[in-house]
Order: structure tokens, then sequence, then C-alpha cells
């Protein structure tokens, strides 16, 4: 190794790489971890999440503290990556390294794992210089279920606990669920002593529109669409995964076809390919082709999805583990009612309009899904908080203060 190269790793930046550091007169700095969605957004329900998040907190009018965008490259560690009109692109190497200190913050609002254990030495340098690290917990299910995912996310989140526990001073929790089950792995692993690692909760909000959304419908859209202003139609929204519970709603929509026929609702399933599934995709693909009544949309624009959500007659959540439930806030907020899997996360969401099931029996669930639809008393149109109540407790839980209101 040369010495250029133990510099680098024992300092926790690039030897010989600009720093970009803040006055001591100027406001703190909050930065925000946003690796992967500048990288590619998969349009998936954490970038929706972490879109609406950032743009909720660069339009904000906080005190003293300035709202900077950064990213890391594989090869390369935190850099600025925002432009004037709030776009996010992956900064160039030629850009400074970014450098907290005291009263800084570092948010790690992305889910980046693997960028973050690569460039742990910069965290651990701002972490010496006194800033504040928090990060977002979506969940911790490649730590529990190991057979749900593909080995690298297992050893990416293996790392990624380590860094929160060597690091971490605010644990953001997107449920009381996730919350719990991080404060139970943190235990059995033994959690440092004399490390405090304070956790507050960061509720989510259904409001795709405030998400900056991805615009477009293509023709598969249109038909899509057209067929379910015809048809009642049972919507799924989830990538094609283990976990999520595509082969459940598959049997009971058969089901539903050989007892009802043509009376039977439409299925739409909306979701980018995954992994460990090959066999339910190939089932999906072998189904949109010989019958009329089913569609597999893998890549949908957030418009899109907001016109099949407004045109669904029952969004059904069949997953059997999640962080969340961002379909189910998002249908209630369309004025959708929401079948979903009796799990502990998904009654912390209880609401009219959200009903559960307990049984994978194709003919239990298929007979709780014509029960829900034939229920009375849809949610409300826009029901549920706004991404503005999910900023002040993100500005709670960091001790950020709003600026005050003009006069005037």
């Amino acid at each position: 190794m040369t010495l250029r190269n133990w510099l680098s790793r024992a300092l926790g930046w690039e030897v010989g790489a600009r720093l970009e550091t803040r006055a001591p007169d100027s406001p703190r700095r909050l930065v925000v971890d946003l690796s992967t969605i500048a990288q590619h957004d998969a349009g998936t329900g954490i970038q929706r999440v972490v879109r609406a998040l950032w743009e909720q907190l660069r339009q904000a009018s906080l005190a003293d503290v300035e709202v900077m965008a950064i990213a890391a490259t594989v090869d390369g560690g935190y850099r600025r990556a925002d432009l004037p009109d709030g776009r996010i692109v992956l900064p160039g190497q030629d850009m400074p390294l970014v450098r907290l200190q005291r009263g800084d913050i570092f948010l790690g609002l992305d889910l980046a794992a693997h960028r973050l254990w690569r460039h742990r030495r910069q965290v651990a340098s701002w972490k010496r210089r006194g800033a504040t690290i928090a990060l977002v917990v979506y969940d911790v299910l490649p730590l529990r279920r190991l057979d749900w995912f593909p080995p690298s996310t297992g050893r990416h989140f293996s790392r990624w606990i380590r860094i929160l526990e060597r690091y971490g001073d605010i644990a953001l929790c997107i449920s009381k669920f996730v919350s719990d089950d991080l404060d139970g792995l943190l235990r059995a692993r033994g959690r440092r002593k004399g490390r405090r690692i304070r956790t507050a909760l960061l509720p989510l909000s259904g409001d795709i529109g405030a998400s900056r959304p991805s615009r477009g419908i293509h023709d598969a859209g249109h038909a899509v669409l057209a067929r379910m202003r015809e048809h009642a139609t049972v919507l799924m929204v989830a990538t094609v995964e283990p976990r999520k519970g595509h082969a459940v709603l598959l049997d009971a929509f058969d089901r539903l076809q050989e007892t009802l026929g043509d009376g039977a609702p439409d299925l739409v399933m909306v979701g980018r390919p995954g992994w460990r599934t090959e066999a339910v995709q190939q089932r999906m693909d072998d189904l949109a082709q010989s019958c009329p009544a089913f569609h597999w949309l893998s890549d949908v624009s957030d418009e899109l999805l907001t016109a099949l959500y407004d045109n669904a007659g029952l969004v059904v959540v069949p997953s059997l583990g999640e962080g969340y439930g961002l379909p189910i806030v998002e249908a209630l907020r369309h004025g959708r009612p929401v079948l979903a899997r009796d799990l502990p996360v998904f009654r912390e969401l209880q609401q009219p309009g959200l009903y559960y099931f307990h049984s994978d029996a194709p003919d239990a669930l298929a007979g709780s899904i014509m029960a829900t639809m034939a229920a009375d008393g849809p949610p409300a149109m826009g029901s549920g908080a706004g991404w503005d109540a999910s900023l002040t407790a993100l500005l709670d839980a960091l001790e950020i203060e709003r600026a005050p209101a003009a006069v005037g």
C-alpha cells in the first residue's frame, strides 16, 4: 500500500483532494445523503420518500441551518450533489470533499448502506470533529430474514448496522415496529456500553404529488387505465420479491376467475422484477399473455401510478414483512379501500377504509377481496398526513428550528 493510500484510509479523505468546509461564522449545515437516487431513481417507494423529504427540506425556511445534498460514488467520498433548481446529480471527482464539524448534521436519508460503509472513514472523521450522525431506518429485515434478499443485501446491512452502532447519534425509524425491531436487534448484538443511540419516529405520507413525481404514461398504461374504467379492478403495488406475497394474490385471482368468470375483478400488478422470484415472474408473464383480466406493469411513472390508484376498486397488500406500508397510505389518500395482511406494522396505520385478511388460502382471500370491494364507505380523498408533518417530525428529531415567519 502506498503512503498516499494509507493516509487516505487513515484520515478518511483522499489525499490531495480539496475539502469543502464552512467558515466559523457561517450557518451550521445539514448535509443529506442522496447517493442512490443521484445515481439512479428506480421509482420505488423508498425513492418517492427520499424525493418527497428532500423537497420538503430544500424548500424549508430554517433558522441558522444550510441544507445541502451530498452523494458518494464507489470510488469517491461524499461531495455536494444538488443543483440550484433542486435536481440531484452525482458529483464529479473535481468537487471538494465535504468536511463537517461541530454543529453540523449528516442525515442518511437515502438507502445507501454499501456506500456508507465504503466511506466510513469520512463519516468517522465527521464524528471526531463533533458532527451529529443521523440515519433513517426503513427496516432491518435483511438482518432478520436473509432468505428474502440477495446475499449482497445481507452483507451491506450487516456493515450498515455497524456504522449505526459505532457512529450513530439518532436513528429515525419510519414506524414503531421498526423502532422496536431495531432496539431488539441492537440489544441482541450487545450494543456498545456507554453509546446511546436516540430513536425517533419519522412518519411518512401518501401524497405522491408532493414527491417531485415522475411524469409520462406509456401506451400499455393507457390501455390498462381504459380497461380499469370499464371493469372492477384489484391493484397491487410492490417490487416482485419473495416477501411481497405476489403468489398468494395470484392464487386468489385464479380462484375468482374459476368461480366468478366474467364477474371476477381484474388484477393489475405494478412492480419491477426483483430477485429470487423467477417462477412467480414467469407465471405473471404467462398470465398476462393468456388472461385479458390480468396486467403486469413493470415500469410506471408516478403520474401513471396516481391514475392507477384513482381507478382501482381495491388495493391489496399481501406482504409478509414491511417497515411501513407506503402503498396503504397512498391508496387511502386516493380514497381507495385497502385489504392488507394483518401485520403489526400495518395495524399502526389503521383508519377507515383499511381492512385486514388473516388467511392465505385461495378461497379465504378471494372471499375477503369480494367482501371488501362490496363494503360501504371508502376513505375520504386526501385523508392522512402530508409530507409537511414528516418534515416537522424530522426537524424535531434533529433539534432544528424553523426560521421565524416574516412580519408584514
